[in-house]
């Protein structure tokens, strides 16, 4: 009795270690065309190997072991190694890396430093890869509390210590302080490279003193040149311009 008990110990463990295997196949989701030789990482166990020809793999992995795609044209995902999969081979779907852009009116051709400005100016959204069956990751924020956050009479209400450390606590004070000169520093350095005084050079055709004067009369701030597309500021430019140069001439 107990040599069949020891049989039967034996053979289900090797039935176990036998299934420690993923066999699937990768595949285009567009077009569902099978992508060879991509990259695939088992990265809870540090493994590797690519797909075949006909973009079949086979990689030891363990359920809830994470398995990375990468391919050249696709995004980099992850999926996390599933019970099911042991049982059948599954088909996983990667999609292919593309920048869809907002449509546009084509019109009259900007200049080429104009539209090298446009081009720098656009916000593409993320692409950053997550794993399938896994929440979605937030980003980490480490600012601290605003003056008005803390000067909520809510968050004294709720959370009487806390407002009290913010409140009153010199580090927290020097912390903000701090963080408000990194804030506009950062912001100063994105101005700076945006707008330039070469480039208000080329769209006006004003030098020396009188760009200087022309700048100055502009009186642009700080938030406006940071989150303001170049080519609005550059409109609105060109409608001070006419002003400016007729001042010049009273």
């Amino acid at each position: 009795m107990k040599l069949a008990a020891y049989i039967l110990f034996l053979l289900a463990a090797c039935t176990l270690f036998a299934q420690n295997s993923v066999t699937a196949t990768l595949r285009d989701s567009s077009t569902q065309e099978v992508i060879p030789h991509a990259h695939v990482a088992n990265i809870s166990q540090n493994l590797g190997t690519t797909t075949t020809l006909n973009g079949n793999f086979e990689i030891p992995a363990f359920v809830g072991d994470t398995l990375v795609f990468s391919a050249v044209g696709y995004q980099s995902l992850g999926w996390v190694v599933k019970v099911n999969w042991f049982e059948s081979s599954p088909t996983l779907l990667l999609p292919q890396d593309t920048v869809l852009l907002n449509e546009i009116v084509v019109g009259e051709l900007p200049s080429e430093e104009v539209f090298k400005q446009r081009l720098l100016n656009m916000q593409l959204e993320d692409s950053t890869f997550w794993y399938h069956g896994m929440e979605e990751p937030k980003p980490y924020d480490n600012s601290p509390l605003t003056e008005q956050q803390i000067n909520n009479p809510l968050f004294a209400a709720f959370h009487p210590t806390d407002f009290l450390y913010h409140k009153f606590s010199r580090q927290e004070k020097e912390k903000r302080k701090y963080h408000k000169i990194i804030q506009r520093e950062n912001k100063q350095a994105r101005v700076y490279r945006k707008f330039t005084r070469d480039w208000v050079q080329n769209i006006t055709g004003l030098s020396g003193d009188q760009l200087t004067s022309f700048i100055g009369y502009c009186d642009y701030s700080l938030d406006y040149l940071d989150k303001t597309p170049l080519y609005l500021i550059q409109e609105d430019m060109l409608a001070k311009l006419e002003r400016f140069k007729k001042s010049l001439e009273g």
